[in-house]
């Protein structure tokens, strides 16, 4: 007995040790903004013991512990970590984010095993990047185009295939189900169903977000599924499915009539993840080309495919039709009570350019109306309770994860000064965001996988 107690007061003493020595962090004399909504806190402190916050206040209300590495902030602006919850990993594009100030990322749609290998390098410091939550393969279903595919890497044939697809994500480790609208209606209700029993979100495509809401859905990528239920609202007809649907529904809509299904959505705690690089103001694009051209041109980046660079600059052409309707459907809904994600998407030779295109969709979106504390927490806090994790990340609140980035100058009066990076902190840690020509994810992408 007497060698159980010395060896549990023993377990206790090296925990009271670790955590005197944990390292302490401060951030002081700079602008606040939490991510949380309310007004920022003007020379601010932020104390951060380990990996997590330990206090946040004004300078004079906070102590700072003795022995802190205090870093002063005063005349920047101090920010949540970013957070992009919708893009489509490659390999090369891990250093990008981090250096761009997206601390946490999202995959929806990869080769399942390489995706959980890919977040398992990052979490145990094999890889610096961002922190990775990932879905595995999407589940598609019978309207697919083209003949039937047997069951596995996402294809589900019939309800209880969904259901069991579900089961094999749980199993292997995904923090979140991703949906196709290529499933069925009852697909998708089983889908819901099902990852409710595991505590998995689920995120994805949909057909119409009225039926999605009927089964409990909370998250709606892209706006087709609100346009389709929107023109069965209005008692129009839907147009055929095709490379052309999405510019017709946006134009065949009636944008004063958006408020019941707002409304709706509202109540029940709708994330919309628009995937809005592609409505970006043509003139704030133009107006980022050099520094878009300064990245495909820096040699530091060698570890980028050149295709990849050569999209990045390509010119974006004239204003897609719908645009207004884009905008309309945004600044209803954030006045409502809505939450909305600043989310990159893209996948091969795209322009959206890894972490960077955060920034330009911010602006993007302020320039249509939304105003700027809601772009920052559709790129913070939004992103976080869309897939359940805000307990943790997202905000800068006391017992949070510390991830921050520090600008210069007020995103609240110029949204484009988030661009003006000075530091990136990610677990409590002042990352070094430097690239890398020789760079190489130290876990190939498999060749073999397509995105479907």
């Amino acid at each position: 007995m007497k060698s159980l107690i010395r060896s549990v007061l023993l377990v206790l003493f090296s925990v009271v040790v670790v955590t005197a020595q944990e390292p302490m962090l401060v951030l002081e004399g700079g602008t606040l903004i939490d991510g949380r909504g309310g007004p920022p806190i003007e020379d601010a402190v932020v104390v951060v013991n380990g990996n997590r916050i330990s206090a946040v206040g004004r300078r004079g209300q906070i102590p700072i512990p003795p022995g802190a590495n205090v870093i002063q902030t005063t005349g920047r602006t101090i920010l949540p970590g970013l957070i992009d919850m919708h893009l489509h990993l490659r390999g090369w594009k891990i250093p990008l984010y981090l250096a761009h100030g997206v601390t946490t990322a999202g995959d929806l749609h990869s080769d399942t095993p390489w995706i959980i290998a890919q977040r398992a390098a990052q979490r145990a410091g094999v890889m610096q990047g961002p922190r990775l939550f990932v879905s595995g393969a999407r589940v598609i279903g019978p309207l697919l185009d083209g003949p039937p595919r047997a069951f596995g890497a996402g294809y589900v044939r019939d309800v209880e295939e969904a259901r069991m697809y579900v089961r094999y994500l749980a199993t292997i480790g995904v923090d979140y189900v991703k949906v196709d609208s290529t499933i069925t209606d009852e697909q998708l209700e089983a889908v819901i169903d099902e990852a409710r029993k595991f505590g998995l979100p689920v995120l994805g495509h949909l057909r119409d977000i009225d039926v999605a809401m009927r089964f409990g859905m909370k998250e709606m990528e892209h706006l087709p599924p609100f346009l389709r239920a929107q023109l069965v609202r209005e008692g129009k007809p839907l147009p055929e499915s095709g490379p052309g649907e999405g510019t017709e529904l946006l134009l065949n809509v009636d944008p004063e009539r958006f408020g019941p299904l707002v409304e709706q959505m509202v109540e029940q705690n709708v994330i919309v993840d628009v995937a809005l690089y592609g409505w970006v103001p043509r003139e704030i694009w133009r107006a980022a080309r050099p520094e878009l051209e300064q990245l495909a041109n820096d040699p530091r980046l060698g570890f980028v495919p050149p295709e990849e660079k050569e999209a990045w600059v390509r010119d974006p052409g004239e204003p897609r039709q719908g645009t207004e309707t884009v905008a309309a459907f945004l600044n209803q809904y954030v006045t409502a009570g809505g939450k909305i994600t600043v989310s990159s998407d893209g996948v091969d030779n795209s322009p959206i350019v890894p972490g960077y295109a955060q920034h330009l969709i911010m602006r993007g979106i302020v320039e249509m109306g939304v105003p700027p504390m809601a772009a920052i927490q559709a790129s913070t806090l939004w992103h976080a309770e869309a897939i359940g994790i805000e307990g943790d990340y997202g905000s800068i609140e006391v017992g949070k994860v510390a991830d921050f980035i520090i600008v210069q100058g007020n995103p609240l009066t110029n949204i484009a000064t988030t661009r003006n990076i000075e530091m990136v902190i990610q677990d409590g840690k002042v990352m070094d965001t430097t690239y890398d020509p020789n760079w190489v994810n130290p876990i190939p992408r498999p060749t073999s996988f397509e995105r479907r």
